[in-house]
């Protein structure tokens, strides 16, 4: 079991985890900080599991390796289900927690670790793990802002269960969230008719139907408290998750639509999140991007550079 301590255990499972846990306790709202555009802590999120019983080792195996290559020394994994495993932080939800919720979970361990410290991070989000990281900051920006910034010297953080923590009622009152990647999210919903079978059944699936309550509520592109630049990407061959609703028809600050490589080859919703080499024809634009159509990096690579060097308004 992985236990953080803020009163004095340290734990060499993460450097900045470590540190931030061992930092002074309720730290007043300052300056955000300012855009690095470099190699920030990167927080990994999965998708959706039926079986919530994610490896998320082996699921961002291929991320985690190309950007510590490139190097990201921070790249941690988040996990959302308890049958989870091998993740960096985990929150012991099912496949019934709501993703708001989850966003909640999310957004309390981004501050608690980070934010409150000053420290901004970055997001890789595959699938349904772009709306939970898209919540975090929504609910921040409609319930946290203008919170006093609560004193957390009394908690005792288990990383295995964050949501034992028992953080504050409520939201954060500021999250800093510099670049956002999500691959293959449902940011206008799933509207297959397995997703509507699987809603019956799992809230998860409930939430991602095109109008539904939470999707709703959710901005397209929320923004944290020092700015966020999205970059969303896609696959015109994913079979879960249509062109529109990965790149919310095309209104991203960068986006783009990937097709076949030199060899033919597509890309499924899987292969997303695992595909870093290859040569791939695409399509891409955005609010920040020019358009433009032809060769382009394999998704992981575009990932990072979604991370390393973008714009900010």
């Amino acid at each position: 079991m992985h236990r953080l301590v803020r009163s004095g255990l340290s734990l060499p499972l993460v450097g900045v985890l470590v540190a931030a846990a061992l930092i002074a306790t309720a730290p007043a709202a300052s300056a955000a900080p300012a855009r690095e555009d470099g190699q920030r802590v990167t927080l990994l999120v999965h998708g959706f599991d039926r079986e919530a019983d994610t490896n998320c080792a082996s699921s961002w195996k291929d991320a985690k390796n190309l950007l510590n290559a490139n190097g990201w020394g921070e790249v941690r994994t988040f996990g959302y289900y308890n049958k989870a495993t091998n993740c960096d932080i985990r929150y012991q939800g099912t496949t019934d927690s709501r993703i708001q919720e989850i966003g909640r979970q999310f957004a309390w361990t981004v501050y608690y670790f980070y934010s409150s410290h000053d420290t901004a991070i970055d997001v890789v989000a595959h699938s349904m793990g772009g709306l939970v990281a898209k919540a975090a900051i929504e609910g921040v920006n409609r319930y946290g802002v203008g919170r006093t910034p609560p004193d957390l010297s009394g908690l005792n953080v288990d990383l295995n269960n964050i949501g034992a923590a028992g953080w504050p009622s409520g939201w954060p009152p500021y999250l800093y969230i510099e670049d956002m990647v999500t691959l293959s999210t449902p940011h206008l919903g799933i509207g297959s008719a397995l997703v509507t079978a699987c809603a019956i059944t799992h809230e998860q699936c409930s939430d991602m139907r095109p109008g539904s309550g939470f999707l709703s509520w959710l901005s397209k592109q929320p923004l944290s408290q020092m700015g966020t630049d999205y970059t969303f990407l896609a696959s015109s061959h994913d079979d879960t998750v249509g062109v529109d609703s990965a790149t919310n028809k095309r209104t991203a600050h960068h986006w783009a639509v990937y097709d076949k490589n030199a060899d033919g080859g597509t890309l499924s919703h899987t292969a997303m999140r695992t595909t870093s080499t290859g040569a791939w024809q695409a399509s891409w634009g955005g609010q920040r991007s020019d358009a433009g159509s032809g060769s382009y990096p394999a998704p992981l690579l575009q990932a990072m550079d979604g991370l390393y060097n973008q714009q900010s308004e």
